[in-house]
């Protein structure tokens, strides 16, 4: 959803967003079999659905008395694992009217995408998804639906909200907290505010002589999960005092063992797994946004993917998941050969030129990524020279005359 919204800034002066995460309460039975049947599922893959969501009931009993037992025809049953798939099968002939707008939908949560170009679209489009709600039993609930605009300026008219929906400065997207700005500012803001009450929760157990081991288990399985989620997401758009402030307290007051990483190498470890899954995986719901691959009629060296890069923008940048990952696997794995290649190169040189013992000096800045799966340390190259040692003769001793 953020690499659509980008996108569309580079076009446009605002994005629209539509929230409708909450607006729908209610699944139907029969509409819900309907479609299931339309799907290639094996007969005893449907008969198992129908016969879990048939023979439902509920009843009231207060003060001794029972009321009748009431059939529960909608719904789906909260914690069962057929209540996400249910919604998606329901949700899955749900589409845009337009084409240049675009629906995002991930179980029960659904957002629409609206350029500014189209913005004449978003009564249609709001009018679209009540008629499909009500042919498939389900409310859409304008109070509980929310609108943000993405601008691509900082100063300008924007235009009114639309009637019933409230206009908000951030939204809260599958767990992350999105602002106007495309910043991680609310959402670092949250993940301190819930890491005060943690800490404040530890401070309690150590106080009753939990083991520090035990404190270190529990900061990990708590706090720093909840930094990890969906990391690759938002940690791009997060500054480099946000990332500072994340663990700082928490290894002040001793609840964050000394092998918890940094956060920058939290967060460059969640974007190599990461990565490696979409790009393993052609099936991975990424891959129809990744670029196609490169097609070169010559040979080259192996890349850790052969995917044509995205030009950046003003907003399709590092902080972007795609962008970052496409450039950071392209370019530093060409500098990583070309680092390897030198070395055993000049090795290869000094051999056949002199009859010492060398060793090769790379003057570096400073070291800036480590590539995990090579396992060697990729630097930008300012230098590089050789210490000729003199041989050692046959009794052990320097020779002046080669050194």
């Amino acid at each position: 959803m953020l690499f659509t919204v980008r996108s569309l800034l580079a076009d446009n002066d605002f994005v629209f967003a539509f929230d409708f995460s909450k607006a729908f309460d209610t699944v139907r039975h029969v509409t819900l079999a309907g479609k299931l049947a339309h799907l290639e599922l094996p007969d005893s893959i449907y008969n198992w659905a129908v016969d879990f969501l048939d023979n439902h009931g509920h009843c009231t009993k207060h003060a001794g008395l029972v009321s009748a037992v009431a059939v529960i025809q909608a719904s789906v049953i909260q914690g069962s694992a057929l209540g996400p798939g249910s919604y998606i099968v329901t949700a899955a002939d749900l589409h845009s009217v337009y084409g240049s707008n675009i629906i995002f939908k991930f179980a029960d949560d659904t957002y629409l995408a609206v350029p500014g170009d189209a913005t004449y679209t978003c009564k249609n489009e709001i009018a679209h998804l009540q008629t499909w709600a009500a042919d498939n039993n389900l409310r859409l609930n304008r109070e509980k639906t929310k609108e943000i605009i993405f601008s691509a300026r900082r100063k300008g008219a924007l235009p009114p909200p639309l009637s019933g929906i409230e206009r908000v400065p951030s939204l809260r997207v599958l767990g992350v907290t999105v602002n106007d700005k495309l910043t991680a500012d609310d959402h670092v803001a949250r993940l301190l505010s819930s890491g005060t009450s943690l800490l404040y929760a530890m401070r309690v157990l150590r106080s009753h002589g939990t083991l520090p081991s035990s404190l270190h288990d529990i900061f990990r399985a708590t706090v720093v999960s909840r930094i990890q989620y969906a990391a690759p997401a938002w940690s791009g758009m997060c500054s480099t005092a946000d990332r500072t402030s994340l663990l700082r307290r928490s290894k002040r007051l001793g609840y964050c063992s000394d092998d918890v990483p940094v956060v920058a190498d939290l967060f460059n470890t969640a974007d190599d797994d990461f990565f490696h899954r979409v790009n393993t995986n052609s099936d991975h719901v990424l891959q129809p946004y990744l670029p196609d691959q490169t097609n070169i009629p010559y040979q080259l060296r192996n890349r850790s993917h052969d995917i044509t890069l995205i030009n950046k923008t003003k907003f399709l940048n590092d902080s972007d998941f795609i962008i970052r990952m496409l450039c950071k696997y392209s370019y530093w794995r060409t500098i990583c050969n070309f680092c390897i290649c030198s070395y055993h190169l000049y090795k290869s040189l000094l051999g056949k030129l002199f009859n010492a013992h060398y060793s090769i000096v790379v003057i570096t800045q400073h070291c800036i990524y480590t590539d995990l799966q090579l396992g060697y340390y990729i630097v930008p190259l300012l230098c590089v020279g050789c210490v000729c040692q003199p041989p050692i003769n046959e009794h052990g001793d320097d020779d002046d005359h080669h050194t």
